[in-house]
């Protein structure tokens, strides 16, 4: 009975905390969105680190060469020691655009990430006072740069938003799609209320003086992964700028493979920036995985007959109903397609914090070729 008496308790606990959670996160949506200024135009740089990106890159090219900002602004493509003709189509992009550079980063990275060490080349040869991140299998709006600049009032040092993947044919991509919409609302939830969660570097932004004033990422170099989050973290530990979520402009991202074997080994990356959490953020890290152990350990129970689903069912239905209203306003009030697929993104999710997330924080993945 002491089993079922602690199965209880962290369902109970947990479970408060995660809604709570959730709602604070959908507070956060509801706010109005801050200030905007189209009136000045700072000069832009927009670095894109492509690693054997032959069959995406020309497409995030033309549609950054389809941008409609009106100031100084330029592409700086980092070949991240690419294998195959990455290299070949920067070159021919750079001879027939004159926005276009590309460089190529040291075959021997810098920090841990190499991401991290093609980006910081590229930083360094970027001369705009804004830099702007995307990735070669994204597809930004015709307007991204122009509302993602107006997004830097002066007391603003960078500026994050959303990077919708979109559905591909498979069960698995459409349900990628579904968490993927969960992760951008943890975002923009979490920015609005003042205490940012998470971002994304395929729509991300920051002046090139924020960068060099906390040193780059020189004090997160050790770690894998995490150009976007920890150096996010870093800036918000400085804080001396607002950092502000733009939800005017989504960037569109490609599908992503098809193979659960890939998706395993991506999602435990991205866990593996979960980490390294203060005050709050840590108690609410905690509560949501007690959570989710719990959902486990009493779905574990009822298969082997020695709990019920008494407490199990109004906490788990509870949380379905929230969830599904945070994904519901992240959508501006549309279910979209996602609807289908949702209970089996619920079910699903739990083995990916039980076990994922802490697998991710141990360092049991593979960084991408």
């Amino acid at each position: 009975m002491l089993f079922v008496e602690l199965i209880q308790g962290l369902v109970v606990i947990g479970g408060v905390v995660y809604i709570a959670s959730i709602a604070w996160l959908l507070r956060g949506l509801y706010r109005p969105v801050g200030k905007r200024s189209e009136t000045t135009s700072p000069s832009l740089t927009v670095l894109v680190a492509a690693r054997n990106e032959e069959a995406v890159l020309e497409g995030c090219l033309e549609a950054l060469k389809k941008q409609d900002y009106d100031g100084e602004w330029e592409v700086v493509l980092v070949d991240d020691r690419s294998e195959d003709n990455t290299a070949v189509i920067g070159s021919e992009w750079m001879n027939k655009w004159d926005r276009m550079r590309t460089v190529r980063a040291p075959d021997k990275p810098t920090f841990a990430c190499p991401k991290k060490s093609a980006l910081a080349v590229g930083i360094a040869l970027a001369k705009g006072e804004i830099l702007l991140f995307t990735d070669a299998d994204c597809r930004p709006p015709s307007d991204w740069v122009r509302r993602t600049a107006a997004c830097f009032m002066p007391d603003v040092g960078l500026v994050a938003g959303h990077a919708h993947t979109l559905e591909g044919p498979s069960l698995i991509q459409k349900i990628l799609s579904v968490e993927n919409s969960a992760v951008g609302a943890l975002g923009a939830g979490s920015f609005a209320q003042g205490r940012p969660l998470s971002c994304t570097g395929r729509n991300l932004a920051y002046r090139k003086s924020v960068y060099e004033s906390v040193g780059g990422f020189t004090s997160i170099g050790h770690m894998m992964g995490g150009d976007d989050v920890y150096f996010m973290r870093l800036v918000a530990k400085a804080g001396l700028w607002k950092m502000v979520w733009n939800p005017e402009v989504v960037v569109e991202s490609l599908p992503v493979s098809p193979c659960w074997r890939a998706v395993v080994q991506q999602k435990m990356r991205h866990a593996a920036k979960g980490g390294h959490y203060q005050g709050p953020a840590l108690f609410l890290v905690g509560g949501v995985y007690a959570f989710h152990l719990g959902l486990a350990a009493a779905l574990c129970g009822v298969g082997l007959g020695v709990s019920d689903l008494n407490v199990l069912w109004p906490i788990w239905s509870l949380r379905w109903a929230v969830d599904a209203l945070l994904l519901y306003r992240m959508g501006k009030g549309s279910f979209g397609s996602w609807l289908p697929f949702f209970p089996l993104v619920e079910v699903l999710y739990i083995p990916y914090v039980v076990v994922l997330a802490p697998a991710g924080r141990l360092g049991l993945f593979h960084w991408k070729d």
